[in-house]
């Protein structure tokens, strides 16, 4: 902070110094806005380099909202040991979990009590971000005001039946019942189910007790149920599956269609008024932003300017791809971090009926 007083000041006896010559030579009074042009120059070069002269030597961490093995930390681990490369002073990059609430121990962590210097940075669930604005009182923090990153991937969901059920359609789905599998009533799995029924009609029976997606295949397998919601790319590293047709994928949820399903429908083509559609592009939208990586509120913006074209930078590598591939994980529609919390801020003014409809379908029936 001394730093930029001292070239404040040096700025201002600068532009002081200059409109006493040019007045005394020409008489012509200085230019506010060229005086201006002279401090900020001054300033933004001199803190452009100490920016890059600040991460030498340092450790970054990198706070991962789960525990060791999901996919959240095996992406955060190859982006630990790409993003130093893209970083001026080479930095380490340390991955550091921390699970708990389903992402809520760590975002309440990075807000409240993280150093806001640059060296911590983190990830968090998809849907951790929207927790404020749908009303969760363990959300301790206003997430429009964390800095972003970066998002390294927009997560398309899908929802599908085994390959054994008479359901062909989504529309064969509004006029048979289908049981689907989820953990419990108030899982991700289960709101997706509800949603369908409220939105599109259809008639999904929820059956809950499945701690986690293997065990919910298990179910498909045995019989138990007929469908599943789960994300693309977590189908797509089952490639057996896949190979073998075993499974049959009726609608997406996403803004757009995944690359490589172009003849599976968005649920947005079956909604019926502009009200559920903003209810449903509202519910959709944790997927859109589906790998938050953000920093601290206050991280000065040199430093964030550099962390956000590191993780940009990063994100194009081949060899930073390769090595994701390797843990069956990809980056796909890599958004800025300027862009990505554009996004959520539109996502924030969401109407009020809008939001009430969408916490309404979070809660399992009484």
């Amino acid at each position: 902070m001394s730093f930029l007083k001292s070239r404040l000041n040096a700025a201002r006896s600068q532009a002081r110094v200059w409109r006493q010559k040019v007045s005394r030579r020409t008489g012509v009074r200085s230019s506010l806005g060229l005086a201006v042009f002279m401090y900020l120059s001054a300033t933004a070069c001199g803190s452009a380099e100490v920016a890059e002269d600040f991460f030498k030597g340092k450790t970054i961490d990198l706070v991962v909202a789960s525990s060791t093995g999901g996919g959240y930390d095996a992406m955060a681990r190859v982006y630990a040991r790409h993003l130093p490369r893209y970083i001026p002073g080479a930095p380490s990059v340390v991955v550091r979990n921390m699970p708990g609430a389903g992402g809520l121990v760590a975002a309440n962590y990075l807000y409240n009590a993280a150093s806001r210097d640059g060296t911590v940075i983190g990830t968090v669930q998809q849907g951790v971000l929207f927790q404020p604005l749908f009303g969760e009182k363990q959300a301790r923090f206003d997430a429009l005001r964390f800095n972003w990153i970066g998002n390294a991937n927009s997560e398309v969901g899908i929802f599908f039946v085994w390959h054994t059920s008479k359901v062909k359609t989504i529309q064969d789905a509004i006029s048979t019942e289908i049981a689907a599998a989820a953990t419990d009533g108030g899982s991700s799995t289960a709101f997706t189910y509800r949603l369908l029924n409220g939105l599109l009609g259809t008639k999904i029976k929820i059956v809950t007790g499945y701690p986690g997606a293997n065990e919910s295949f298990m179910a498909l397998e045995r019989g138990e149920a007929e469908g599943f919601f789960t994300v693309w790319t977590s189908m797509k590293a089952r490639t057996n599956l896949l190979r073998n047709n075993l499974v049959r994928i009726l609608v997406q949820f996403s803004m757009e269609k995944a690359s490589d399903l172009p003849d599976v429908p968005l649920a947005s083509e079956f909604v019926k008024s502009d009200f559920d559609r903003q209810v449903l592009e509202l519910a959709e939208a944790p997927g859109v932003l589906g790998r938050p990586y953000i920093a601290p509120p206050g991280v000065p913006p040199e430093r964030l300017q550099i962390l956000q074209t590191a993780f940009v930078n990063t994100s194009r590598n081949e060899a930073f791809r390769k090595d994701l591939a390797m843990v069956n994980l990809e980056v796909d529609n890599v958004m800025s971090g300027p862009d990505a919390a554009a996004l959520l801020q539109r996502f924030y003014k969401s109407p009020k009926d809008v939001v009430e409809k969408v916490v309404s379908l979070t809660k399992p029936a009484e």
